[in-house]
């Protein structure tokens, strides 16, 4: 395949997030690139609080690449879910 792969992120950090509620991050190619690929990073900023969430998908769009995650149980207290998606889009 001949052309550039450039990969592309996007992040949302939140707080004490409420239980069971979707947390999302989209990652877009620009218009004139193809998405060939992406991956979605789910992580804590308190280690007690690594089995308190659950990642509900990752995927590509027509456009770039989706991650969603959501607490299970509370967070600890300053605590933040931290999702991270990244798209690898083609260039020509």
């Amino acid at each position: 395949m001949p052309g550039t792969i450039t990969p592309r992120a996007a992040t949302t950090q939140v707080l004490r997030p409420p239980v069971g509620v979707p947390v999302m991050a989209m990652a877009e190619c620009l218009p004139t690139e193809t998405v060939v690929g992406g991956g979605v990073r789910m992580e804590t900023t308190d280690p007690r609080d690594l089995s308190r969430f659950h990642m509900l998908e990752g995927g590509p769009t027509a456009t770039g690449w989706v991650g969603q995650g959501a607490a299970i149980q509370g967070f600890a207290q300053g605590s933040s879910l931290i999702l991270t998606t990244t798209v690898y889009c083609l260039a020509p």
